[in-house]
């Protein structure tokens, strides 16, 4: 959140209006904090039914789109950072631990498969991605990174049946957890994960809301995607983050959509 405040803050003088949203099932009460937080002067949004997904093809966190000022999407949903690093202390030293683990892990793999670690550091590119939408803000339309209509069409997330199957079923999860019918909700969070597994917005909502309850909130509760030491057998999902986001390459994580 910071980070897309700062980027608000030097862009805006140029016209262009960031709006954040929060995607969260548990309501507006746990995003709040985040974004008091950032105090941001643009406007923060919660969409607590994943309505990003459904209507922009939104997949995963952060995701961005650009809509121009006659209301048309030149890039659609696609991975994007606001560049610098605006995180607090605390998370600062999570992430430090994080980093400094797979930096690691990748050297072992450089050692041994230097293709596969070359595919582990690919992906879009956190700290360019912003200098993409300065060029835009500078450029407009004539941007070499405004999309014409057909090009967004062709980018965009397809929605086979499959997809619609898969939404339908996370919305029937999202209708049933707010109705505390916990044991209900899960098959069909189940479900839409497999249906689209590259939709990562739903796996890491439905492990949050577990995984934090199971580790005690607090400030890296949310963080908490899987199940605890000792607790795997009692975890209701197929999966959890550090198994898939383990097993899947950085670039297929975050994929590469644009070179600054």
């Amino acid at each position: 959140m910071p980070g897309w405040q700062a980027l608000h803050e030097e862009l805006s003088p140029q016209g262009v209006e960031i709006v954040t949203v929060s995607l969260e099932l548990s309501g507006p009460e746990v995003s709040r904090p985040f974004i008091d937080a950032a105090s941001p002067t643009h406007p923060s949004l919660l969409d607590p039914t994943h309505q990003m997904g459904a209507l922009f093809g939104v997949v995963n966190i952060p995701n961005v789109i650009w809509i121009d000022e006659q209301g048309i999407i030149v890039r659609p949903a696609e991975p994007g950072f606001p560049g610098g690093d605006h995180y607090p202390d605390w998370l600062r030293s999570f992430l430090d631990e994080r980093d400094a683990a797979a930096e690691a892990k990748a050297a072992e793999i450089e050692a041994t498969d230097p293709e596969l670690a070359a595919k582990i550091r690919g992906g879009q590119d956190q700290q360019s991605y912003a200098d993409a939408l300065r060029d835009w803000a500078a450029n407009g339309a004539d941007s070499r990174f405004a999309m014409p209509p057909d090009e967004v069409i062709a980018a965009s997330q397809p929605r086979p049946a499959a997809v619609s199957e898969a939404a339908a079923h996370f919305e029937l999860a999202n209708d049933l957890w707010r109705r505390d019918d916990r044991d209900a909700a899960i098959p069909h969070f189940n479900a839409a994960h497999r249906l689209q597994p590259d939709n990562w917005t739903y796996k890491r909502q439905a492990w949050s809301l577990v995984g934090n309850e199971r580790a005690g909130g607090g400030e890296l509760g949310r963080f908490n995607q899987g199940p605890l030491p000792g607790e795997e057998s009692d975890w209701p999902f197929d999966g959890n983050f550090t198994e898939e986001a383990g097993s899947t390459p950085a670039g297929d994580y975050y994929p590469k959509t644009l070179d600054v």
